[in-house]
């Protein structure tokens, strides 16, 4: 086994990229460092115990030049007897509004390489990016001004089915590859221009700090990168652990974070705090930068009660006394009454609050597969003690219910008023009813005469879900 085959097969390993029986899809643009992705993993196959697949995005960018990257990988896919996925998209028309032709490619890439993982059953995606790409992103982001997450640079494994099995690999190693190998790889002249900021990283400002500062900068910027990684997942999950403290997630789209309790951390874990607290409600963080979390950690602060900061992608944070409070919409923003029939099974949306119901049954059950509601956006109700057609809708004034665990009943005014829900959030809560009674206070409390019980016979699994999180 050659040098270059045990150094991609040790970050393989190191890792844990690849396991045995798994199918990786080998993303295959034609240039250097794919080509090297591809033939490395061919050798290794066996000692990775793992199938193989190509895949080719013409973007359609570069006229006969991208026709021509299709027809190079998929000769060399066929050299090696592999199957080979290839697809043309005019990437140009594809752009969304305000998104740069860059960013909008590799979301449209990213897009094409879940689609063909689905159609061809695989585990994961190979990526070509090497070490010179990673000291390229940590000097790109410490230009932006990113904090340790973005620093760390590019990481080895993403959502456990991205794998980057070169990214220890320098740019000189792969080119020695290919020569010995005699492949001649696909050259992409846009990789010249100096347009695209990471063009002028590579092409001008690493080369002129090797030149006059640092000789091996690449590698001081790679090692930063793992640093940094590596403190970033110690810092995420110490976030994690306490966010779990001081924020409530009453409902899909709202997180309320008590003040007396948030006050209590460093710094730099309020900062994490505040940042899973949004990704959770949005599902990232695109359009945040560090001037939006400042803002908001100042109004939790210091800021008086009754201020708002608007942010990125429609939400509004407000301080209610000891609470910060983070949702969707402007917190003057009026929900108005609504009342929807809900599907058995099926799916039912609510567009007033951003929000969809799906209901799965009824089913019929054994007594030792009852399972109790989780964590307040799912509940399995007793099927049987329904009556009439199920509503969700907003809430009415005398509503009235039996909260599970009690055995009378109570104002639905009076169960918020415990529950600490600020007035501002209540209109915004769904109730869900059938011909009689209120069944679940939604995100909250389910009625305590539809639980489940050992003589349950059949049951209905009811999931509310924030339409940015639907499959």
């Amino acid at each position: 086994m050659s040098y270059l085959n045990r150094k991609v097969l040790d970050t393989v390993r190191k890792y844990s990229m690849i396991r045995p029986g798994e199918k990786i899809v080998v993303g295959v643009s034609g240039g250097p460092d794919s080509m090297a992705l591809l033939y490395l993993l061919y050798d290794l196959r066996d000692d990775l115990g793992c199938a193989l697949h190509v895949a080719h995005l013409d973007h359609k960018l570069r006229g006969a030049e991208s026709k021509a990257d299709a027809a190079f990988v998929e000769e060399h896919a066929r050299k090696l007897v592999l199957p080979v996925t290839l697809e043309a998209l005019n990437v140009r028309n594809m752009i969304l509004p305000g998104e740069s032709l860059e960013s909008g490619a590799r979301r449209i890439r990213y897009e094409f390489y879940e689609k063909v993982m689905t159609n061809v059953e695989a585990d994961k995606v190979a990526q070509g990016h090497n070490a010179d790409d990673q000291a390229e992103t940590v000097m790109m982001r410490l230009l932006r001004g990113s904090g340790a997450q973005g620093l760390g640079g590019i990481p080895p494994v993403r959502d456990n089915k991205f794998i980057r099995p070169l990214i220890e690999v320098n740019r000189n190693e792969i080119d020695e590859y290919l020569g010995q190998l005699q492949i001649k790889p696909r050259q992409d002249s846009s990789n010249l221009s100096t347009i695209y900021e990471r063009n002028r990283i590579r092409l001008e400002l690493i080369p002129m700090l090797e030149r006059e500062y640092r000789p091996n900068i690449k590698q001081i910027l790679q090692q930063t990168g793992d640093i940094l990684r590596a403190e970033d997942d110690l810092l995420i999950d110490l976030a994690r652990e306490s966010m779990d403290n001081c924020v409530q997630f009453p409902d899909v789209r709202t997180a309320i974070i008590r003040i007396s309790d948030f006050r209590g951390y460093h710094l730099a874990l309020q900062r994490r705090i505040l940042r899973l607290a949004i990704e959770k409600l949005t599902g990232d963080l695109s359009g945040f930068d560090y001037d939006h979390i400042r803002d908001v950690l100042n109004l939790a602060l210091s800021g008086p009660t009754g201020n708002v900061v608007n942010l990125p992608q429609c939400i509004s944070a407000e301080k209610v006394y000891d609470e910060l409070i983070l949702r969707p919409g402007r917190p003057e923003t009026r929900v108005e009454p609504f009342d929807y029939s809900v599907r058995i099974p099926g799916e039912t949306k609510i567009p007033e609050l951003g929000l969809s119901v799906r209901t799965m049954g009824p089913e019929r059950v054994h007594t030792g597969e009852l399972q109790p509601g989780k964590d307040g956006l799912r509940e399995i109700f007793d099927y049987d003690k329904i009556r009439g057609e199920l509503h969700l809708r907003s809430r009415r004034p005398g509503d009235r219910f039996q909260p599970l665990g009690m055995s009378g009943m109570k104002k639905l005014k009076d169960f918020f008023i415990d529950e600490k829900i600020p007035r501002g959030l209540r209109e915004r809560i769904p109730i869900l009813t059938d011909a009689a009674n209120i069944l679940w206070v939604v995100g909250y409390r389910m009625d305590d005469r539809v639980k489940i019980t050992a003589n349950t016979e059949k049951q209905l699994v009811i999931t509310a879900i924030p339409d940015n999180t639907l499959d």
